[in-house]
């Protein structure tokens, strides 16, 4: 993979200082964007996510041009034409980050289904309002949910209200209302901020125990998109497909 850092391009290795904890614990932010074949998608939305972090804990960011340097290293990975996984990552050295940004290959499916078992653990911080570079709790959880055969796991808090899945925010339909799951312990989706501007979007506590009112239930992720979920552990939903495809379009933006 050939990525970019501290002003050039360079391939497969990344160096860092061993005694910082950029290395040592994970210290640091990213965002995860979708190439779609043109452009990045709402970098703009992303970098104010990511800024914001930054800003919480007076890390001082590098400039650069994130738009020029994700377009060389969309390039330099031969993936101009195609739908890739684009992230910038900012790791923390002595209270600075220079961001690195690398991109992969990626395969959108977009009439993806998923499914989400409720996770076995709980974990609770701050942190959960921001993309952390650490994300090992997510990762566990994610694969225990793998293992029993689902698509991903759906985080909750210690009164068994959901707050969203390891890589998606959460929206839950009920006749004509959508209901974003009310709690501090999430993070501010770019996904669902472009959906907010399409749809009208309630808060409010989602209890595990009353999933099975609700009519419909779906992620939303810069890479997915908006898609349906046809079941959480053994409640099982019907799939609403025509709303996720023109919400999809908006969040990679294909029109």
């Amino acid at each position: 993979m050939i990525y970019y850092r501290n002003g050039k391009l360079a391939e497969d290795s990344v160096q860092m200082d061993l005694s910082q904890p950029g290395f040592r614990t994970g210290y640091g932010f990213f965002e995860t964007l979708a190439w779609n074949g043109r452009k990045a998608c709402h970098l703009d939305l992303h970098l104010k996510r990511a800024r914001a972090s930054l800003c919480e804990f007076n890390i001082i960011e590098e400039a650069i041009d994130y738009e020029k340097i994700i377009t060389e290293v969309i390039e330099a990975n031969a993936l101009k034409d195609n739908f890739a996984r684009v992230n910038i990552f900012f790791p923390v050295e002595d209270g600075k980050t220079a961001p690195i940004v690398t991109a992969v290959s990626f395969e959108h499916v977009s009439d993806r289904v998923w499914t989400l078992m409720p996770a076995k653990d709980v974990f609770l911080t701050g942190l959960m309002r921001h993309k952390s570079m650490n994300r090992m709790d997510y990762l566990n959880a994610w694969q225990m949910a793998q293992d029993f055969g689902f698509d991903d796991a759906l985080l909750l808090d210690f009164e068994g209200r959901v707050l969203e899945s390891s890589f998606a925010s959460l929206l839950f339909k009920k006749g004509d209302r959508y209901i974003e799951p009310q709690t501090e312990y999430k993070l501010a989706g770019t996904s669902q901020t472009i959906t907010d501007q399409h749809l009208k979007i309630e808060s409010e506590p989602v209890l595990l125990k009353s999933v099975h009112e609700f009519d419909h239930v779906f992620v939303l992720n810069s890479l997915g998109g908006m898609s349906p979920v046809s079941a959480i552990g053994d409640v099982v939903f019907e799939t609403e497909h025509k709303i996720c495809q023109k919400i999809t379009k908006l969040i990679l933006e294909l029109n």
